[in-house]
């Protein structure tokens, strides 16, 4: 093991070398970084090893519990992971058995390498960062490249699912209690759902039987809530999850109140035209306003000009229209769509869109929302939507199993909400003690 006294005169060797190599003009400072790097990687290597070697056991007894479980020592096996600098780093340590789960060794937990599948908290926790953000494959050659040091597709899928299945699903254990006291002027809920392509899973069917099932296309509903006060802070959460509608009712629920609906001086509820969004709100944010997506608005008044019989009418009729629902004329736009009902060509479709506006008027007071600074189009989930989910799950040929796919979502809203560097902070999750 090389000194902490002789790195510093390797340090100092390899400066004055560099130094005169580009001196004389025989490398330049691409290739200096290069090899400065490549010496950190290699004392840095060292300097974990000597780190972990001085770390004691946690205990030297025969029996313990661990959770009120009896555990028996088992004898000495080694511990092995690859840290940060690319060396791996093999420690011997007591294993336990403890009864009814299996092993458990002591030194993992304190040393915080337990689910890290292999490698270092730090390590894993970049595997799971740029497996979070795109494709393993992907992921894996640019970790390849900042790091210094070969890192396989394979690590990275399954310390970022170890990790997702590691992390808290609900609101209650995701945002912090803090943010829940925090007053704001204005909150901002907004709902949306799409779809991320899973594998069909036949019971019984395992291994590349399993693979080669159809694919299904699962919902997974997404909110995001904002917080805004007069002075210009805000402050952000993105949550999603799978699942049937009731439990998306019971997550939003959490969220708003964790992140402080109750302190907010107004709280804007902006969504689709779809029934289940407004039982959200009704159900979760009494008082709050309820804005209909305008974009979305538009849209179906676009369909229902669509439907006129004239083409050279149909532009000039959805641009004065739109312009009424934008100024908040509703009455007035409904009356006028009732009116054209008889020019037409599939009267049924007209009536449908005709019923959306009807339905949804006392949402669509859109000059009334801006004046009071209130948005009017639900772009933040919108964008959300594309970005936690379609960017991350529907790339191209990516099919996901369920689990997995629930597991890499939670990795992806702790990158977006910053939140997963804490989650491979040390822990302490098991109470040990000496057994009587």
């Amino acid at each position: 093991m090389v000194s902490i006294d002789e790195v510093v005169a390797l340090a100092w060797g390899l400066v004055n070398e560099v130094a005169g190599e580009l001196e004389g003009g025989r490398c330049g400072l691409k290739e200096a970084e290069e090899r400065v790097l490549r010496f950190v990687h290699q004392i840095g290597a060292l300097m974990i090893e000597e780190i972990v070697e001085r770390v004691g056991e946690p205990t030297r007894e025969n029996t313990i519990t661990v959770d009120g479980k009896l555990a028996r020592y088992r004898g000495q096996e080694n511990l092995r992971f690859i840290c940060r600098f690319g060396s791996e780093v093999v420690k011997s340590r007591r294993r336990y058995h403890v009864e009814g789960e299996g092993s458990y060794c002591p030194l993992d937990e304190k040393l915080g390498v337990s689910g890290c599948r292999g490698f270092s908290p730090l390590m894993s926790y970049l595997l799971a960062l740029f497996g979070g953000c795109g494709p393993y494959e992907t992921a894996a050659g640019q970790l390849t490249t900042v790091l210094g040091f070969g890192v396989s597709a394979t690590a990275v899928e399954r310390n970022t699912e170890a990790a997702g299945r590691r992390l808290a699903l609900r609101p209650f254990d995701l945002i912090s209690a803090k943010r829940q006291s925090e007053c704001c002027d204005l909150l901002i809920v907004e709902i949306d759902g799409t779809t991320s392509p899973q594998i069909h899973e036949e019971p019984g069917l395992t291994g590349r039987q399993s693979m080669k099932q159809p694919t299904e296309y699962k919902e997974c509903n997404v909110v995001v809530i904002e917080k805004r006060r007069e002075s210009g802070w805000t402050d952000r959460w993105i949550g999603g999850c799978y699942g049937p509608r009731a439990g998306f009712d019971e997550y939003v629920r959490q969220a708003g109140i964790r992140m402080g609906q109750l302190q907010a001086a107004a709280v804007v509820f902006l969504a689709d035209g779809a029934h289940h969004n407004w039982e959200i709100q009704m159900n979760n944010f009494p008082g709050s306003v309820g804005i209909l997506d305008f974009y979305h608005a538009s849209q179906h008044l676009a369909a229902f000009c669509a439907l006129l019989k004239s083409e050279p009418t149909r532009k000039p009729t959805y641009e004065r229209l739109r312009g009424m629902l934008y100024d908040g004329e509703i009455v007035q736009l409904i009356e006028q769509m009732r009116t054209a009902l008889g020019r037409v060509s599939d009267r049924s479709e007209a009536v449908k869109e005709l019923c959306y506006f009807r339905t949804n008027r006392h949402r669509m007071h859109y000059d009334e929302y801006r004046e009071r600074g209130y948005p009017i189009g639900s772009g933040l989930v919108e964008g959300s939507c594309k970005f936690v989910v379609g960017k991350r799950f529907k790339g191209n040929g990516m099919r996901w199993k369920r689990p997995d796919n629930e597991a890499v979502l939670k990795v992806r809203l702790a990158v977006l909400n910053e939140t997963l560097q804490k989650e491979f902070s040390l822990k302490k999750t098991r109470e040990i003690h000496y057994a009587a």
